[in-house]
């Protein structure tokens, strides 16, 4: 007799390989088929209620619709809703997850928070049954466990990929944050900070960098100031100080080191050069190694460019 039929299969199959009792006896897998199945090492007990397909990857998605299956109050939160949107920054070999009420304990992986937030408006259920608090949530949640920068990066890739705006943001943070409530004042801080005008920042080297050149008195460099050229195009490089047509990309060798990307490159520094325009490119690697030094060289740029155009140094 075959293990199991075409509706059992897909259901593994369209589930991370994860099933819970209900869920098995819906698609006809009683209880004395799971024994077997059990004994047979198809199948395996993760957690009270909750099979595993021992021939499907216990991958991080499956553990993720495992917790979720385990308990329906759990929302997955924090880091684990971050790595489930593709969020920089939010590796992390627990699973975090949060819900309204007494939880009884899932497992030495899982980690639970209790909330008192009413979080209906903000969980996402995908088709696979995972359920994960959304962006503008999940960034209020992160506030708690990481540092301004951290946060301030994952906030720009966030508005960055289309996932919430900024306002979407700030309004969250202004409705929930309170004194006592952790990540409340740094969420505050992060978001007050930000300008909302232009683009976000498209990697955490740009965070980065925009962060130390501002810890170092240098204001004037912005986020993706536009930049019209000859043929009515806009661009946006990565950072730049407008007043003077200084302008810095930060080139990653994931993004720039293709023929394509490395002409197109070329092509606009040429046609903001024409403009009377200035573009520095800083190898993404020398943020890590240099970043002082990075920094103090584009200080100095920045000098010698406003004597050049004859700005008054501010």
């Amino acid at each position: 007799m075959p293990a199991f039929n075409h509706s059992v299969a897909t259901w593994f199959h369209d589930h991370h390989g994860i099933a819970s009792t209900a869920e098995l006896i819906a698609l006809g897998v009683g209880r004395q088929r799971r024994r077997e199945l059990l004994a047979a090492g198809v199948l395996e007990r993760l957690f009270e209620g909750v099979y595993h397909l021992t021939s499907s990857p216990l991958t991080f998605e499956a553990r993720c619709r495992a917790v979720c299956v385990a308990d329906e109050s759990l929302v997955l939160c924090c880091f684990t809703a971050g790595a489930l949107m593709g969020l920089r920054k939010c590796g992390t070999k627990w699973l975090h997850c949060t819900t309204g009420r007494r939880a009884k304990p899932i497992g030495p992986s899982v980690k639970v928070h209790r909330t008192r937030l009413e979080l209906t408006d903000h969980i996402v259920t995908r088709d696979d049954g995972i359920r994960h608090t959304d962006a503008v949530q999940t960034f209020f949640d992160l506030a708690r466990h990481t540092g301004d920068l951290a946060l301030r990066s994952i906030g720009e890739q966030i508005i960055a990929d289309g996932l919430a705006t900024h306002e979407e943001l700030a309004d969250r943070v202004s409705k929930v944050a309170s004194r006592g409530r952790p990540g409340s004042g740094r969420a505050v801080r992060v978001i007050a900070e930000r300008s909302p005008v232009g683009k976000a920042a498209d990697s955490d080297d740009e965070v980065v960098l925009l962060h130390a050149l501002h810890g170092a008195g240098l204001m004037e460099f912005v986020r993706h100031p536009p930049v019209q050229l000859r043929t009515g195009d806009v661009v946006h490089p990565d950072l730049g100080v407008p007043d003077v047509g200084l302008y810095v990309e930060v080139d990653h060798p994931t993004w720039h080191n293709t023929a394509e990307q490395a002409a197109y490159d070329k092509w606009r520094d040429f046609e903001i050069r024409l403009l009377g325009g200035e573009v520095e490119r800083i190898p993404s690697g020398w943020l890590t190694h240099s970043l002082d030094t990075v920094v103090a060289d584009l200080a100095e740029r920045l000098r010698l460019r406003r004597l050049q155009v004859g700005v008054q140094l501010r």
